[in-house]
């Protein structure tokens, strides 16, 4: 066998490599072993540099997406009569912040005071290291509202049901969605919200935005830990990010997409095959 494939199986581990070794050989029609093996390289390769473009445009929506959230709940906070805490951050339990936290914290975890934690690590790590830029800093809620996942953003849509003045608070956030919901119907006429037809509008748009950021989540958490993306749907994860980015605001969308993600659309890895065979056949040739 072909030194740079044993190379693979054995630095990469033999179950991580062998999802590519089964799509190499489950969708090329190559009998040759050596040949699937030297695919299967080639579609790793591959899936580090798409988990890169992921990566990079799914940052965009997930930053924007915080902010903008972030800037509502800031100003609903400071409407409310709450004396001492004037923001969201705050790991405190009193109400109104209780009522934010429990839409945090809905999967039964403490979300706001890991991410406190967390930030508290990293001032650790600031005081330890005297050549640090930020080594006698203390962390600032900056710091803390970073460290929350982009879990939290989905999930406090999603468990937005039982408090609907927040619901509206946090629908806020996302001002085009509206028409960002028609311009996917002109796309897709049979597209319809999920929920029931008597619930309202906006809560069948609201389950629509979780939706489409569960979905890109996934796809960025694969990408993240360097999982298998051959069988992703690019052209779909493209799709979502547009919802989501123009529901913040046409304005988002472009600036965030300027190339259009056209890297998304383009991406498949049945390609990589197509072009595989094709030199493979022209080498055979020769």
């Amino acid at each position: 066998m072909d030194r740079d494939i044993e190379l693979a199986e054995s630095l990469l581990g033999g179950p991580r490599f062998r999802a590519y070794l089964d799509y190499a050989s489950g969708n090329s029609g190559l009998s040759d072993p050596d040949d699937v093996g030297r695919l299967a390289l080639e579609l790793y390769r591959w899936n580090v540099r798409m988990s890169s473009v992921v990566m990079g445009y799914v940052s965009y929506v997930e930053v924007l997406v915080r902010n903008a959230i972030d800037a509502r709940l800031c100003e609903w906070i400071r409407r409310q009569s709450v004396s001492g805490y004037a923001d969201w951050i705050d790991v405190h339990g009193l109400d109104p912040l209780g009522r934010i936290r429990r839409l945090v914290n809905g999967d039964g975890m403490d979300h706001l005071a890991e991410a406190m934690q967390d930030a508290l690590r990293k001032q650790r790590q600031w005081k330890a290291d005297s050549s640090h830029p930020r080594h006698d800093d203390r962390v600032n809620r900056d710091d803390v509202f970073t460290q929350l996942s982009f879990g939290a953003w989905d999930g406090m849509l999603r468990h937005a049901d039982g408090d609907p003045e927040l619901a509206d608070v946090l629908m806020s956030a996302f001002p085009n969605i509206e028409a960002a919901w028609a311009v996917e119907q002109a796309r897709m006429p049979r597209a319809v919200l999920p929920g029931n037809p008597s619930d309202s509008s906006q809560r069948r748009l609201r389950l629509e935005l979780v939706c489409r950021l569960r979905r890109i989540r996934k796809v960025r958490n694969r990408a993240g830990h360097q999982e298998n993306l051959l069988r992703v749907e690019f052209p779909t994860l493209r799709r979502d990010m547009f919802f989501v980015l123009s529901a913040l605001g046409p304005e988002c969308l472009h600036w965030a997409l300027p190339d259009r993600a056209l890297a998304l659309k383009e991406a498949d890895p049945m390609k990589l095959v197509v072009d595989f065979k094709a030199g493979r056949q022209t080498r055979k040739e020769i």
